[in-house]
């Protein structure tokens, strides 16, 4: 299912991406064991915490909030998307101010939470996001000889055309049925 919603991002207009790829990143996480054990650890203590149908009512907020947050940052990221030509301090700018979006969008969507729109929490949302920002672009493993993605998929198709080359080269040597090869010497016609 989570494959079929990252695959329908090809099917989308190019202006709706951004938005859709921050909507879904919550859903990123579900992915791998430790992403899934978190989920898991939060619903859990939040059932300890507050009882079962309480628990998971307030995960189900809590999702929502952080789909309808990444969807806001993901449309901050594509609208930002200009600062990449600016090398490494325009991503760090376009990271900061998307990571910015999603931690003000969460204090808004939960009044009734921890967070608050007040200046100490804003201060504090700012910094982290430079940091984690700062962090992202340190750790970034994409080298120059990485393939862009569209570059990936040509190499994706040629390889699957050049394994089905393959497969009728053998079919052609094995003949019809599994016999030998049958050559046409016949050359009228």
């Amino acid at each position: 299912m989570l494959q079929e919603l990252f695959e329908f991002e090809r099917r989308i207009s190019a202006w709706l991406r951004p938005t859709y790829r921050g909507a879904l990143f919550i859903f990123g996480m579900a992915i791998g064991w430790a992403g899934k054990l978190f989920i898991l650890s939060i619903l859990a203590t939040l059932m300890l915490l507050t009882g079962v149908e309480r628990g998971i009512g307030l995960f189900l907020e809590l999702f929502g909030v952080a789909v309808g947050a990444g969807a806001v940052a993901g449309t901050m990221h594509g609208l930002l998307h200009p600062l990449e030509r600016d090398g490494q301090l325009g991503t760090w700018v376009r990271w900061t101010c998307s990571v910015l979006t999603y931690l003000v969008t969460v204090a808004f969507l939960t009044p009734k939470g921890p967070l608050s729109l007040d200046p100490t929490f804003i201060l504090f949302a700012a910094a982290v996001s430079a940091v984690a920002a700062g962090c992202l672009i340190l750790l970034d493993d994409r080298k120059p000889t990485r393939p862009s993605l569209r570059r990936f998929r040509l190499l994706e198709s040629r390889q699957r055309m050049w394994a089905a080359a393959g497969r009728v080269r053998a079919r052609l040597r094995k003949g019809p049925l599994g016999g030998p090869p049958t050559l046409r010497t016949d050359q009228s016609g």
